[in-house]
C-alpha cells in the first residue's frame, strides 16, 4: 500500500506515532493493580520500576507492550511505503510520546522499551548492538550504564552498516534517552544543592535522589 508523502501525510503519521507511543500502558496497568507508580521507586511509568515497586506478572506484560508501541507505527509507516526519513521521523515521535505524554501531562517514561521496538523497526542490526549493550549492563549489574552505552554505540554502527538517515535518527534517540534522565534537575538543585556529581549520576545511573529502586518516593 502506497500513500504520497505529502506535509499533511507526514504530519498525521508524526501525530499517530506520538498517540501510539504516549499510551501509558505502565500507569494503567499498575493502577490497575492498585498502586499509581509514579509515587514508587524512581517515579517512573516504564518496566523496571513496575518489576520493582509493583509485581513482576505486571512487567511481564508492560514490557513487551511498550516495545510494541515503538515498533508498531515504524512497521505500519513502512507497510505504507513511506521513505527512510519518515520512518526515522515516526520512530523519534513515537519515543517522544511515550517521554512526553499528553495522557500524563506530558511527563511520562524514560521511553526505553518503546525505543528499543523503534530501533528494531528501523535495522535488526542496530537491535542486536542495543540489546549487547543492555546484556552488558545486565552482566555488571549496572543495567542503567548498559542501556546508556547501548544508545551511544547506535548511531556509530548505523552510519557503518545501516544508513546516514537512521544514524541521524538514533542520534535523536539518544538525546531523548538523556533529557528523560534529566527531567527534573533544575528542582533536584534547588533542593539538593547543584552538583556536577547530581548530573552525572543522572546521566549515567539513572539515580535520582529521593528516589530510591525500592520503595515510597522521600521527594513527593
Amino acid at each position: 500500500m502506497h500513500v504520497d508523502v505529502t506535509p499533511v501525510s507526514i504530519a498525521v503519521a508524526g501525530l499517530l506515532a506520538y498517540l501510539m507511543g504516549g499510551v501509558p500502558l505502565g500507569y494503567l496497568a499498575a493502577r490497575a493493580s492498585g498502586k499509581d507508580v509514579r509515587e514508587w521507586g524512581s517515579g517512573n511509568v516504564g518496566t523496571s520500576n513496575i518489576y520493582r515497586n509493583v509485581d513482576s506478572g505486571v512487567a511481564v506484560f508492560v514490557g513487551p507492550s511498550q516495545f510494541a508501541q515503538g515498533l508498531l507505527p515504524v512497521l505500519l509507516a513502512r507497510l505504507l511505503e513511506f521513505p527512510t526519513a519518515i520512518l526515522v521521523l515516526v520512530a523519534i515521535c513515537a519515543v517522544i510520546g511515550n517521554g512526553w505524554p499528553i495522557w500524563l501531562g506530558f511527563n511520562g517514561g524514560r521511553g526505553i522499551a518503546v525505543a528499543t521496538g523503534a530501533v528494531a523497526g528501523l535495522s535488526w542490526l542496530a537491535l542486536l548492538a542495543l540489546l549487547a549493550g543492555y546484556a552488558l549492563g545486565a552482566a555488571a549489574r549496572q543495567i542503567a550504564v548498559g542501556v546508556l552505552g547501548g544508545f551511544l554505540l547506535l548511531p556509530l554502527v548505523a552510519a557503518l552498516w545501516v544508513g546516514p538517515q537512521e544514524a541521524l535518527g538514533f542520534v535523536g534517540l539518544l538525546i531523548i534517552v538523556l533529557l528523560r534522565r534529566l527531567e527534573g534537575v533544575r528542582a533536584d538543585s534547588r533542593r539538593y544543592g547543584r552538583s556536577w556529581r547530581l548530573i552525572a549520576q543522572r546521566v549515567v545511573r539513572d539515580e535520582r535522589p529521593g528516589r530510591p529502586l525500592v520503595g515510597r518516593r522521600t521527594d513527593a
